[in-house]
């Protein structure tokens, strides 16, 4: 292999210790998901609008799939 080419990796380097945490949808992953929004609400009150507007987008989407499912 010439100099000039790295080798390839398997997996993505992560950013930093805790960049890539796998979040199972399971009741542990809802807790820890939560635990994360409540992290970046108090740590970044940047991104609250973000959170805001992701949790009402969600209900939004929630509540039409539900609607659907249940017409059908």
């Amino acid at each position: 292999m010439p100099l000039s080419q790295k080798p390839e990796r398997d997996t993505p380097r992560p950013l930093s210790a805790f960049g890539n945490i796998p979040v199972p949808g399971t009741r542990a992953g809802a807790i820890v998901s939560i635990g994360l929004a409540v992290i970046a609400w108090l740590a970044l009150p940047v991104a609250r609008p973000f959170i805001l507007g992701t949790v009402g987008l969600g209900v939004v989407v929630g509540l039409i799939l539900q609607w659907k499912h249940n017409r059908l």
